[in-house]
């Protein structure tokens, strides 16, 4: 496995300019826009609305694939440093128990809440979920309600599904939803 501070990604995520940079990446479900800053990676969104013309960042995709690699093996409190969303202190702990939730695992927005301490909150929970700005990453697909089915997602819910669907696959890994 890579080391993070010998690619790409890591030495643009610590470039002391404060500036965000940002690229486009291709998913088996769209376009993806990528941004980071010196805190960290502050959104991986799906882009419907990018032009045709979009075109995957062939320098970018490489680094970022071996960073990855490495993310899908840290520590939760490793990944959340590597993370920089933005949102309010409830808004972050719902994103952080959403980062503990394994690979081709679901759970209900109700045990988000109790997980944070909040256990009559799930609408609050939902509507932080819905907030997330790194999609993926912090796993909010994989949140559904207790009625059973998907639920929401701000991307779609043929989307969730799919991502959802994918990975249940066998031997399936986090960079593979980038393939």
């Amino acid at each position: 496995m890579a080391s993070l501070n010998d690619n790409l990604f890591t030495r643009l995520v610590n470039h002391p300019n404060q500036q965000e940079f940002g690229c486009y990446l291709q998913t088996a479900w769209g376009a993806s826009k990528i941004c980071m800053t010196s805190g960290g990676l502050a959104a991986l969104l799906f882009e419907d609305g990018a032009r045709a013309e979009t075109r995957d960042d062939s320098v970018f995709r490489a680094p970022f694939i071996q960073w990855l690699h490495a993310f899908q093996n840290m520590s939760l409190k490793e990944k959340w440093s590597q993370l920089a969303p933005q949102g309010t202190k409830f808004q972050q702990a719902v994103w952080r128990a959403l980062l503990e939730i394994p690979l081709g695992q679901r759970v209900t927005y109700k045990e988000i809440a109790t997980r944070i301490g909040q256990s009559k909150a799930s609408r609050a929970v939902g509507s932080a979920i819905a907030a997330n700005p790194i999609a993926l990453l912090i796993p909010c697909h994989r949140a559904v309600p207790a009625v059973g089915g998907t639920g929401n997602y701000r991307w779609g819910a043929e989307r969730k599904l799919a991502l959802l669907e994918a990975e249940q696959l066998e031997r399936v890994d986090l960079y593979q939803l980038f393939q």
